[in-house]
C-alpha cells in the first residue's frame, strides 16, 4: 500500500497476480488495507481477477451531482445559479472520467462558449472547481485540475447608471405591467443593496425604529447595516402592513405569495417596454453609488454604504465628481 502523492490521503494497492503487477486506487487508508487483504486472499485462492484492475474513478457528472447535494444541504443562496452551471458542465464534460481530466480539457471546454462573457466563463470554472475540490476532500480524486486553469480577465470597470428620463420610462412600465414590484425597484435605487442581499430579506432584518436594514451575510462574508431613507422606510412600512409571510419581496406571478428570488423575468420585460438598453438589475446598485458621488458625497462614505471591503472598488465612481476634483486643485491657487 502506498500514497502516490505523499500526504494526499489517497492510498493505492499494488500486488502481483498471474505474474503481472496490478495497481488500484482506493482512497482512505483503512479501505486500502481492507482491499489489500481481500486481493491477497483471492490470489491465494487462485480466483481469476479481471484483466484491468485499475480503478477508473467517477465521471464528472457523478462528482457534480454529489456537489449539488452538498450545496443543497447548506441552503446556498446562489443554488439556482449553481444548478445552471452544473447543467452546462454535465452536458460538456459529464461523460469524462474525472481522474483523467486535464487542465487543458477544462480550458478548451470553457473557450468553446463564445457567447459567454468572461465573468460567466469564470463562474462556470469556479463551480466545476468547487465540485472537484469536494471530490478531493472526500477521497475520490487526487487533485483539482480546474485550479490550474487561468481565469478570464473580466471588465469590472463598467459603470452604467440610470438617466432621469430612463427612470421615468421604467417606472411608467412597472406601473403598467407589474405595479407590485415598484417598491423593489425603488429600494434598489435608494439602498444600493446587491440583488442577493435584497431578495433574501426577511422582516426580522428590518428595524423600523432605527431605520436600519441588517444584512447577516454579504458577498464579503461579513454583516453590515444599511440605512433607510424616508422613501425606503415608507415603502417597507406599506409592505409590512400587507405581509403574508416572512419574505419582504414577493414573486409577481404567484397568487399564493412566495419569495421573489430573481427579478430578471419581469425586469427585462419592463426594460424592453421602456426602451432602455444595455441595463441590468445590478446597474441599479451603480445608480445608487453614482448619484451619491454626483451629489458630492465622499468616496469613503459611499464605500461604506456599498459594503465594499476596500476603497479601491469604489474608485470607479471617482470620475463622477468633477466639482470635488476641481475644488481640490483650487487650493493651490493661493500659492
Amino acid at each position: 500500500m502506498y500514497e502516490k502523492e505523499p500526504r494526499s490521503g489517497i492510498w493505492w494497492v499494488r500486488y502481483t497476480a498471474d505474474g503481472k503487477i496490478k495497481r488500484e486506487k482506493i482512497g482512505r487508508k483503512s479501505d486500502a488495507i481492507a482491499l489489500y487483504q481481500k486481493r491477497k486472499s483471492e490470489v491465494r485462492a487462485a480466483v481469476k481477477l479481471p484483466e484491468n484492475m485499475r480503478h477508473k474513478g467517477e465521471t464528472v457528472a457523478a462528482i457534480v451531482d454529489r456537489a449539488l447535494t452538498w450545496y443543497e444541504s447548506r441552503g446556498s443562496k446562489n443554488l439556482r445559479t449553481v444548478k445552471g452551471h452544473m447543467v452546462a458542465i454535465k452536458e460538456g464534460l459529464g461523460s469524462r472520467v474525472a481522474a483523467d481530466l486535464k487542465p487543458s480539457d477544462v480550458d478548451e471546454w470553457i473557450g468553446l462558449h463564445k457567447e459567454w462573457t468572461p465573468a460567466t466563463m469564470n463562474r462556470h470554472k469556479a463551480t466545476l472547481g468547487k465540485s472537484l475540490q469536494l471530490a478531493v476532500v472526500a477521497g475520490h480524486l487526487t487533485r483539482n485540475v480546474a485550479r490550474l486553469v487561468t481565469a478570464r480577465r473580466e471588465n469590472n470597470g463598467r459603470v452604467r447608471w440610470l438617466q432621469d428620463d430612463e427612470e421615468s420610462r421604467i417606472v411608467a412600465a412597472i406601473k403598467e405591467q407589474c405595479p407590485s414590484q415598484l417598491p423593489a425597484f425603488y429600494v434598489a435605487t435608494n439602498t444600493g443593496m446587491r440583488q442577493g442581499e435584497q431578495f433574501s430579506l426577511t422582516w426580522d432584518q428590518i428595524d423600523f425604529e432605527r431605520r436600519k436594514i441588517f444584512l447577516h451575510t454579504t458577498k464579503n462574508g461579513s454583516s453590515r447595516e444599511v440605512p433607510m431613507n424616508k422613501t425606503v422606510a415608507a415603502l417597507l412600512t406599506d409592505l409590512h402592513a400587507a405581509r403574508t409571510n416572512e419574505w419582504v419581496f414577493q414573486a409577481e406571478k404567484f397568487k399564493t405569495k412566495r419569495r421573489l428570488i430573481n427579478p430578471r423575468q419581469w425586469f427585462e420585460t419592463v426594460l424592453a417596454d421602456a426602451k432602455v438598453r444595455n441595463f441590468h438589475w445590478h446597474d441599479l446598485r451603480h445608480t445608487f453609488a453614482s448619484r451619491l458621488v454626483m451629489k458630492g458625497i465622499d468616496l469613503h462614505t459611499v464605500s461604506k454604504l456599498m459594503g465594499h471591503k476596500t476603497l479601491t472598488v469604489t474608485q470607479r465612481y471617482a470620475h463622477l465628481s468633477p466639482e470635488h476634483n476641481l475644488a481640490a486643485v483650487e487650493v493651490l491657487d493661493a500659492a
